[in-house]
């Protein structure tokens, strides 16, 4: 029965390849194929997270040491369930932004194939299977990225498949590092390399490579430029890179390289762990300032998106259980929060035309269920109390706390500062909307108003969940520490 774990990649593949090239005499046909399919996988991820199958799914073995294989493990349930829930929803949301839009059938197509790839990630059982679909969701993504075919579009694609591949060649040297040392390439909690020689460095010096090529998709610096390009896609799109998808998965990656195939053992208090530290609050910083200065709405996001990113991989990299599951925390609840954001973004932008920030005064009282849906996500990503932003930055800072050390509390400050700028450029422009008055040489029309009940549905949903996240932390938290220790009735 441990075929089973192929379905959750296998058939939102041929789903999405049947969008591109079968025949659907309307577009409402198109879209009940896809809403069925992303729904149906989300069912069978659901009952998979439920019963937690032990066994591992071979699907070739190239070499003793090479195989492509499935598994699911701990931190591989936070994934599967946060694209489950997620994918549904941004597919609904995406039928009304698109109607519209050219090229449907390919978009749809692709997006669709994007789900199986990204589930493709979280199932991964080793380095070299979840290598493959990371870089087999950078081809799929590259023409959703270019979905509008003009220069700005082909512009950005080409930057990020450029960054990609780059970040691609330097974390697979790694990878390739690593089975010649160590002869393994599984995954295995406490890492293959843990007792592993490695007295000249050779190992760390291959893990660096994995942080930093897979950190490109994390968005790091100096490899952040493309995310903010990429935001030309449609709102859909940028959505899911920055909260599900891309982005996400190469955070996953090198939470993967680093607890399930290096080892902390190996690496913690390393110059690669200090490194890593270093780039990480170096990102929180630069993403929070550009943020706050920038006032393109999603180009704003976007900076936002590559902060918090380095949020989770700084918890992540303090190399402790706490920071673990301070950083899974994070992980799930940004992604929560980010594509209620981005969805509000896409709202007013498709119905209103308004991209900056200095045009949206007054908007709020003509399009109120998205500035309410809007303001609970800034207020929660901000990290207001009952809210599950509040809950992963408490956690976030403790885990530091204990840890303590030089880098900890440089952490723990760059935090605190970064909330205080997020306080400014995600709220802010909320009470603008709220509370200043229209400008009359803002000529608003008829078709500033919220959206039609697809996407105000979806908004909801990801309300409620956010207050749910916020309110039951308590047992959210729990069910993360036992997947993180491996406690949570499977395997880790």
């Amino acid at each position: 029965m441990s075929f089973i774990l192929l379905l959750p990649v296998l058939l939102p593949v041929l789903a999405g390849a049947g969008v591109m090239l079968l025949p659907f005499r309307t577009q409402q046909g198109r879209n009940r194929w896809t809403l069925a399919t992303v729904t149906g996988c989300s069912l069978v991820n659901a009952w998979l997270i439920g019963t937690r199958p032990a066994a591992v799914f071979t699907l070739a073995e190239l070499t003793p040491e090479i195989s492509i294989a499935f598994r699911l493990d701990g931190i591989g349930v936070i994934f599967l369930a946060l694209i489950s829930f997620l994918w549904p929803l941004a597919s609904l949301y995406s039928f009304e932004y698109m109607e519209k839009e050219e090229h449907r059938a390919r978009f749809f197509g692709c997006y669709t194939i994007c789900y199986g790839v990204t589930a493709g990630v979280a199932l991964s059982a080793n380095m070299i299977t979840m290598y493959l679909f990371v870089e087999l969701l950078t081809l799929i993504t590259v023409p959703l990225v270019a979905h509008h075919g003009d220069r700005k579009s082909m512009r950005a694609a080409r930057m990020y498949m450029v960054y990609s591949i780059s970040g691609a060649a330097l974390s697979l040297i790694g990878i390739m590092l690593l089975i010649s040392r160590t002869g393994r390439a599984d995954f295995v909690f406490g890492g293959a390399a843990a007792a592993a020689a490695n007295e000249d460095g050779l190992l760390t010096a291959a893990w660096m490579m994995t942080f930093l090529g897979f950190g490109v998709k994390a968005a790091i610096v100096p490899f952040h430029a493309w995310l903010p390009k990429a935001g030309v896609a449609p709102t859909p799109v940028t959505a899911l890179l920055h909260a599900v998808a891309v982005v996400k998965s190469g955070v996953f990656a090198v939470i993967r390289s680093t607890y399930f195939a290096f080892g902390t053992a190996m690496l913690a208090g390393t110059w690669g762990q200090k490194t890593a530290l270093a780039i990480t609050v170096v990102t929180i910083l630069y993403g929070s300032v550009t943020a706050f200065r920038e006032q393109h709405i999603k180009r704003r996001l976007a900076y936002s998106t590559i902060s918090n990113l380095s949020y989770i991989l700084f918890g992540a990299m303090l190399m402790t259980t706490a920071g673990l599951t301070a950083a899974m925390s994070h992980f799930l609840f940004h992604g929560v929060i980010k594509i209620t954001l981005f969805f509000c973004a896409g709202a007013v932008i498709t119905r209103t035309g308004r991209e900056y920030m200095i045009r949206m005064s007054g908007l709020g009282r003509r399009m109120p269920r998205t500035y309410a849906a809007y303001t609970m996500g800034a207020l929660a990503l901000t990290g207001v109390p009952l809210l599950p932003g509040f809950v992963s930055k408490m956690n976030l800072i403790r885990a530091a706390g204990e840890t303590g050390g030089v880098y900890a509390f440089f952490g723990i400050g760059a935090l605190l500062l970064s909330a205080l700028l997020m306080a400014g450029y995600l709220i802010l422009p909320s009470v603008r909307a709220w509370i200043m008055p229209e400008d009359a040489h803002q000529l608003f029309t008829e078709k500033d108003r919220d959206p039609d009940w697809r996407i105000l549905a979806v908004l909801a949903v990801l309300c409620i969940t956010m207050l749910a996240l916020g309110c039951c932390s308590v047992p959210v938290m729990n069910a993360l520490e036992a997947l993180v220790a491996g406690t949570g009735g499977g395997p880790v």
